[in-house]
């Protein structure tokens, strides 16, 4: 990410235009995308030998990535065993299993969900049927890996408020849940933080900070590939994105000052690539930008359609935006204006 953004100095930045940052940010811009460069440095994990495998890299000496499993699995491995952030779809439970034993042979020990979404959770049984529990009082006949989540997640899972949807197999549940806005624990030589971040994409969203790796997954709040999915008939909402976005970049350490070493807070969203404080910032100051049009547009008394065909995306449309697909720029604009309303988005129930 070049850091040479014309967003780092709009509001909300936090940091004063001075000549010295100025000048950091100019070097950064003439070498290119350092970040691009420190991952690409990064050795690849052994992969199956047939074409289907999934594509896993090495973020850090202990952490891993698993790319294509439906979403991205975080692998943090160390003496205790393997910790695991998300474990795809159910689909493709068998191929992250073949990820995770080609990073290591260690146990697999605890499986942290950060929503309820099936691309998150759709490998937990699978998955987490060959490990054995983090807390050693909680071996039973039958041993599988700890399973946590918030609460709100075990909810959705097993009474799903949409009459259309059915619960999800016992066997894929959280098995220890919190409602606590941390809920922190030492293991693999290293501080774990899984944090409380509700109303974004949905009512069940956390935030994964492994803090001597300098490594943060951060589930759908982040979707490199899309604008967010905000689904405020699961408790998402424009206002929890951007408090989920702030967060990030509080906990997100810049490569600053020496912007030419690879020291940085390294972020593994839900979908698409790693990135990190420069891409997140971007991130943030779009979903802001677009935000702020619409409101602008919600106090002018401008309707939903009027907003859809004044085109509040333009100018990220290209990057983020789809026509077609579960989730469709429209969408993401109504979800906006609905949020921004006050009103309960068509066909919506409680």
């Amino acid at each position: 990410m070049v850091y040479a953004s014309p967003t780092m100095n709009a509001p909300g930045f936090g940091v004063k235009s001075t000549l010295p940052w100025m000048m950091a940010v100019a070097v950064f811009a003439a070498v290119g995308s350092l970040s691009d460069r420190v991952l690409a440095q990064q050795r690849p994990a052994a992969r199956a030998a047939d074409s289907g495998a999934l594509d896993t890299i090495q973020i850090r000496q202990n952490v891993w990535v698993i790319f294509g499993a439906g979403g991205n699995v975080t692998v943090h491995v160390g003496e205790d065993g393997v910790i695991l952030v998300d474990s795809g779809s159910e689909a493709m439970a068998e191929k992250t299993l073949e990820a995770v034993r080609a990073i290591t042979r260690a146990p697999i020990r605890m499986i942290i969900n950060t929503s309820a979404d099936p691309e998150h959770v759709g490998g937990n049984d699978k998955v987490g049927v060959v490990g054995v529990p983090i807390n050693p009082d909680n071996f039973t006949d039958e041993e599988r890996a700890t399973v946590l989540a918030h609460e709100n997640v075990l909810q959705r899972m097993s009474a799903p408020k949409d009459r259309n949807e059915k619960p999800a197999p016992t066997a894929m549940w959280p098995t220890e849940t919190f409602t606590s806005r941390y809920r922190s624990f030492y293991v693999n030589d290293d501080a774990v933080q899984v944090i409380r971040q509700l109303g974004a994409v949905s009512d069940g969203d956390v935030i994964v900070h492994f803090r001597r790796a300098d490594v943060i997954a951060t589930g759908d709040i982040v979707d490199l590939r899309r604008f967010p999915v905000i689904d405020p008939a699961k408790g998402g909402s424009i206002q929890g994105e951007l408090e989920a976005l702030n967060r990030l970049l509080d906990l997100t350490v810049p490569p600053m000052p020496l912007v030419l070493k690879p020291g940085r807070t390294l972020v593994v969203p839900g979908h698409g690539r790693i990135s990190d404080y420069g891409e997140l910032v971007d991130y943030r100051d779009m979903v802001t930008t677009i935000k702020d049009i619409i409101e602008d547009m919600v106090k002018k008394g401008m309707s939903l359609e009027q907003v859809k065909a004044a085109n509040p995306t333009a100018g990220y449309r290209k990057r983020y935006g789809s026509d077609t697909g579960p989730w469709t720029t429209d969408m993401f604009v109504e979800a906006i204006y609905n949020g921004l309303k006050g009103a309960k988005p068509a066909g919506k129930t409680e």
